[in-house]
């Protein structure tokens, strides 16, 4: 396949698996305030509890933009990462339903321009297992190989952590299903026959 179509296609199914998660947080927030599970972290007694949205944000959209630099020479950088994020939002539609877990109690609200404005309607508290934050910096390190993502990657773990906006099992569990999206994504290409 044409590696602008197979981008086109990324671009495509990444939309769609965006809008479907979208709508599922809707249901699945209703879900969990009835049915949630709480979860008490032996983490949070270690950390403070302070507001860290803008640290979240700018680290989020800056890893995002520094991927786009490091890894613009590498013809497939951005089917990779779509699909990844794409494949990314269906795993976590199934962990979420899985493991429903409420909020922590002493959760400060994350405040993403993009994301409570464009995406998210209302607040959502109840997007916990795993985080798509840390998976997300941590799917940048798995297609780059670049070690500043791995860096950035606990970084973002501890700020989420210390907002209270994810347990610490959110946090960890990231990092292998991270993992292991991407690398079905990379033999996916492979047994497609698409290669860098």
């Amino acid at each position: 396949m044409n590696k602008v179509k197979l981008y086109l296609l990324s671009l495509f199914i990444l939309i769609v698996c965006v809008i479907v998660f979208v709508q599922f947080l809707v249901f699945h927030e209703a879900k969990v305030d009835l049915n949630g599970w709480v979860f008490n972290d032996p983490f949070f007694q270690f950390l403070p509890r302070i507001n860290c949205s803008f640290a979240i944000f700018s680290l989020t959209y800056g890893a995002l933009i520094l991927y786009c630099i490091l890894e613009r020479k590498k013809r497939l950088f951005l089917t990779k990462l779509n699909l990844s994020y794409a494949l990314l939002l269906i795993v976590r539609m199934i962990t979420l339903t899985v493991i429903p877990l409420k909020e922590p109690e002493s959760l400060i609200y994350l405040q993403d321009p993009f994301l409570n404005n464009l995406v998210y309607s209302g607040e959502i508290d109840a997007d916990l297992f795993f985080s798509g934050h840390t998976a997300l910096l941590f799917i940048f390190f798995s297609i780059s190989k670049k070690w500043i993502f791995a860096v950035l990657t606990i970084l973002m773990g501890i700020l989420l952590m210390v907002q209270r906006v994810h347990y610490s099992i959110d946090v960890f569990a990231a990092i292998p299903f991270a993992f292991a999206i991407v690398w079905v994504i990379e033999r996916g290409l492979l047994r497609l026959n698409i290669e860098e």
